[in-house]
């Protein structure tokens, strides 16, 4: 359910928003989709990723890289290295690109192959007992966004756990609208998230739900999130455009 909109560095007033709703429950402030430097389209190193996650008030965050889970393992360790974990509770997560477009698993155990159907994917996030996020599904600005009859097939078949219903670098709000209309249309829980790849997305989206420590926890509070978001700079993307090519660069260098 949409609150007022957040800037990224007032993730703890959030909690002002849904204290009387959620009244005597212990609250997550969370982000379920976030990249760090083992996406290709992210420098965003762990350190810095953690210090900025803490100071800007989250507390469950799901690291989501694209086709892989080992950076999100790789936050989660040094996490517990700094010990902080009891702060900073890390998901395990991926964004996989489907023959069908891209589909987040949250609580995974090992890597979803890419070039799997979006039923194949669900399916396969479901069988490590993840949930099934589906990430800014109408903005026509990224190829890689999952089409409308295997996205139709999954909300049918019941297989999406959560919509991404406010993508803080969706270039048109009414794309996030689209995302918000279709999330009702089946009864599914929305959520908000930053789609962070550098430092000043940390934290632009949150979710304030009760708290959780497991998937089946999680898809019981999801009914009750209160998500606040506001969208990133169009400049944003220049941040992931140079990313790929400084990577680029630094494996020709390094042939």
């Amino acid at each position: 359910m949409a609150a007022p909109a957040a800037t990224a560095v007032s993730v703890l007033e959030h909690g002002a928003a849904v204290t009387d709703r959620l009244a005597g429950r212990s609250l997550a402030f969370a982000d379920f989709h976030v990249h760090t430097r083992h996406s290709r389209d992210s420098v965003l190193h762990e350190d810095r990723y953690i210090r900025l996650a803490i100071e800007r008030g989250l507390t469950h965050v799901a690291i989501t890289n694209h086709n892989n889970v080992e950076g999100a393992a790789a936050v989660r360790d040094r996490v517990a290295e700094m010990g902080m974990s009891e702060g900073l509770h890390i998901i395990l997560g991926e964004e996989v690109s489907s023959a069908d477009g891209e589909i987040v698993g949250v609580f995974l155990t090992s890597t979803i192959p890419p070039g799997l159907s979006a039923a194949e994917t669900a399916d396969a996030i479901h069988a490590q007992g993840g949930l099934v996020f589906v990430p800014h599904p109408y903005d026509p600005f990224r190829r890689s966004h999952i089409r409308e009859a295997p996205l139709l097939a999954l909300a049918e078949a019941g297989k999406i756990d959560a919509i991404e219903v406010f993508n803080s670098r969706v270039t048109l709000g009414r794309h996030n609208l689209r995302a918000q209309e279709l999330a009702g249309r089946f009864g599914i829980p929305g959520i908000a998230c930053s789609d962070t790849h550098s430092g000043p997305e940390v934290a632009m989206s949150v979710n304030a739900l009760p708290a959780f420590d497991t998937a089946d926890e999680l898809r019981a509070a999801l009914p009750q999130n209160e998500w606040h978001g506001t969208r990133s700079t169009k400049l944003i993307h220049l941040t992931t455009r140079w990313a790929v090519a400084s990577k680029a660069v630094r494996r020709w260098l390094g042939r």
